[in-house]
């Protein structure tokens, strides 16, 4: 008898039917939680990260003039000047100390501060956190032309004054004391309240000229904000060193920012480039050594010379084709940069020899 072939008869084609058990890859699972992360609280962690308060430089900057919008620009102007002792002389040199006291803050990542401060607390001894300023002032160069005087100024304004947090520690990046990190000036972020990052390319100069400072300065500048994405953009070694050595210690800070600077995350078309700049420059504002102004007479004559740092800055702004971009620009003027600069080399034990 011929044997009755048995088969399962399965139309070519027809797909089989789906069985209801999903299985979440562990990977999307990661990804959907971290997506609840939001920017109000991404904004939150920015916030507390700052160091300094709003009030830590009143006692060595006078506020003379905020929020000027140049004309034609997306770019505020703000003018901060030095104020005279109880003898009527231009307090400089505690300037330059307040900076002095903040090189843990600005060259050593946070993480690397906490840790310290922990151990100083559980062996009831300093010395950790004096290793961490030996660390930090070696870090500094040394040559007599050094700029990290107003590289360590414009740290202290951005956390303190303007609330935008440092999210990368470059000075821990360098490979001599005695050379300048390349790249910019300091890195900063904030969320905007509609939404979105702001990223704040930082650039600071130190010249007696202030047609030169504020020149050089937007000419540094300008490559971080032109260039487009890309990996033979100027500012994407600093995008790379960010992913890599975000100055944070709280892993949802971290990868939060992440997102945004991630060309492939979508987050990143809310990411937007500003510039914050600073130049400090010499001003014959000020009172020469054995004669008297008085605070009110020193600010009328910055007054009187605001209108040239104004046009100076708008012409370099559109020089640079800078006018679409965000960017915060402060001029310092100073009795004498130089007096600033060698006595804050002073003060890391070196002298103006390079």
């Amino acid at each position: 008898m011929e044997r009755e072939h048995l088969s399962t008869k399965q139309t070519i084609g027809t797909p089989m039917k789906a069985t209801s058990l999903q299985i979440e890859h562990p990977g999307n699972i990661a990804l959907h939680n971290h997506n609840d992360f939001s920017e109000k609280q991404l904004e939150s962690l920015l916030q507390s990260s700052l160091r300094g308060t709003p009030s830590s430089l009143d006692a060595h900057l006078i506020c003379h003039t905020q929020n000027i919008a140049l004309t034609g620009t997306k770019t505020k102007l703000h003018c901060y000047y030095l104020p005279l002792d109880g003898n009527g002389r231009v307090r400089v040199k505690p300037l330059a100390e307040h900076l002095r006291h903040r090189i843990i803050d600005y060259a050593i990542p946070r993480a690397t501060v906490n840790e310290a401060k922990s151990l100083a607390i559980s062996t009831n001894s300093m010395a950790p956190i004096l290793k961490l300023d030996e660390r930090a002032k070696k870090l500094l160069t040394h040559l007599a032309t050094s700029g990290e005087g107003g590289e360590l100024l414009l740290f202290a304004m951005a956390e303190a004054i303007f609330g935008i947090t440092q999210i990368i520690c470059k000075m821990t990046l360098k490979t001599s004391t005695s050379m300048h990190y390349h790249g910019s000036d300091g890195v900063y972020a904030e969320i905007r309240a509609e939404g979105g990052l702001n990223i704040y390319w930082g650039e600071s100069k130190v010249y007696q000229s202030p047609s030169t400072a504020i020149s050089n300065c937007l000419e540094s500048l300008s490559p971080f904000l032109l260039e487009e994405d890309g990996e033979d953009a100027e500012r994407n070694q600093d995008i790379l060193l960010i992913n890599e050595f975000a100055n944070f210690d709280d892993e949802r800070l971290i990868n939060g920012l992440k997102e945004f600077l991630d060309k492939d995350n979508p987050k990143s078309h809310k990411t937007r480039h500003c510039g914050f700049a600073l130049t400090a420059f010499d001003s014959k504002s000020y009172p020469t050594v054995g004669a008297s102004k008085s605070a009110e007479e020193i600010a009328a004559s910055i007054t009187r010379q605001l209108n040239n740092w104004k046009s100076t800055t708008t012409g370099h702004i559109s020089a640079n084709s800078l006018e679409s971009f965000d960017m915060h620009f402060i001029c310092v003027p100073m009795p004498s940069v130089e007096a600033f600069r060698s006595y804050f080399l002073k003060l890391l034990g070196a002298g103006n020899d390079s």
